[in-house]
C-alpha cells in the first residue's frame, strides 16, 4: 500500500512540474515600454517557423519573417531570420509567432550572428484594431519600408494629431479611455499539446471564458490533458483496492 502511494505521488508531482514548465504567463509589460527597450521593432509576418530545440525546460524555434513595415531601426531587410524564439529558460516572456498572423516584434541582432535577429525579452503583439490605433497614437514611431521592399505596405503611426511637432525625441502614448495597453489583460499565453506542437489560441482580442482567465492565472498549474486525467483517476482507483 505504502510503495502505491509512493509511485502516485511521484507520477502527480512530475505531471505537475511538467505542466508548470510548459506554461507561458503574460509579463505584462505595455508596450510603450517595450519600444523604448527595444533597439528594433518590425511590423510584418512569419512565413515559416520551425523547432529546434526541445527539452523539459526550453522549446525554441527558427523563424523566417517578411518585414512589411519597420517602427523603429534603419535597414532591415524586407525578410529576416530570427533564431531563439519561443520558452527559453532564462527568459520571463515567450513567443508564439504563428505564421498567418500579423505581428509587432521587438528584436536585437544576435550577438553571436549580426546576420541573424534575436527576440528581447517581450510577447510579440498581434496586429489588430485595437494595436493599429495604439500605433496612431504613440508617438515617434517611424514608417519605413524595409529594404529591397517593392510597395510601402506601413500602416498608420504617430498620427499628426496625436503627436505635436514639438514633442521631438519624445516617446508617449496618447491615452483612450476606451482601449487598455496592458499584455495583462490579452490571453497572448503559449502552451503546447501531446504532440509538442503549438496549440490554438484564444484570438487575444475577444473575450475569454472564466476557465481560460483562470487559466491565465501566474499562480495557478499545469492542466491534465485528458489522458492524463484518466490515468490519474484510473491510479486512483487502484490504488484504493
Amino acid at each position: 500500500m505504502i510503495l502505491r502511494l509512493i509511485i502516485l505521488c511521484c507520477i502527480l508531482f512530475s505531471t505537475k512540474t511538467h505542466g508548470l514548465r510548459r506554461r507561458c504567463n503574460n509579463t505584462g509589460v505595455l508596450f510603450l515600454d517595450k519600444v523604448l527597450g527595444s533597439p528594433i521593432v518590425v511590423y510584418g509576418e512569419p512565413t515559416r517557423k520551425s523547432i529546434y530545440l526541445e527539452t523539459d525546460t526550453e522549446l525554441l524555434f527558427d523563424v523566417t519573417f517578411r518585414v512589411d513595415c519597420v517602427l523603429k531601426a534603419t535597414d532591415i531587410d524586407n525578410k529576416i531570420e530570427i533564431t531563439g524564439a519561443g520558452i527559453k529558460a532564462d527568459r520571463m516572456a515567450c513567443q508564439w509567432l504563428d505564421p498567418g498572423n500579423v505581428y509587432v516584434v521587438f528584436l536585437e541582432k544576435c550577438p553571436s550572428n549580426s546576420t541573424l535577429y534575436c527576440p528581447l525579452d517581450y510577447q510579440e503583439r498581434v496586429v489588430d484594431d485595437m494595436m493599429l490605433e495604439l500605433l496612431q497614437r504613440t508617438c515617434h514611431l517611424t514608417s519605413r519600408a524595409p529594404l529591397h521592399s517593392t510597395a510601402n505596405h506601413c500602416p498608420n503611426v504617430s498620427m499628426a494629431e496625436f503627436c505635436s511637432a514639438d514633442e521631438e525625441g519624445q516617446f508617449k502614448i496618447i491615452p483612450k479611455s476606451k482601449y487598455v495597453d496592458d499584455d495583462s489583460q490579452i490571453n497572448m499565453k503559449i502552451s503546447f499539446n501531446n504532440s509538442n506542437q503549438f496549440s490554438s489560441q484564444t484570438n487575444p482580442t475577444k473575450p475569454r471564458s472564466i476557465a481560460d482567465q483562470i487559466a491565465d492565472n501566474p499562480n495557478s498549474h499545469g492542466r491534465l490533458t485528458p489522458l492524463a486525467s484518466m490515468w490519474m483517476a484510473f491510479l486512483i482507483i487502484f490504488v484504493c483496492n
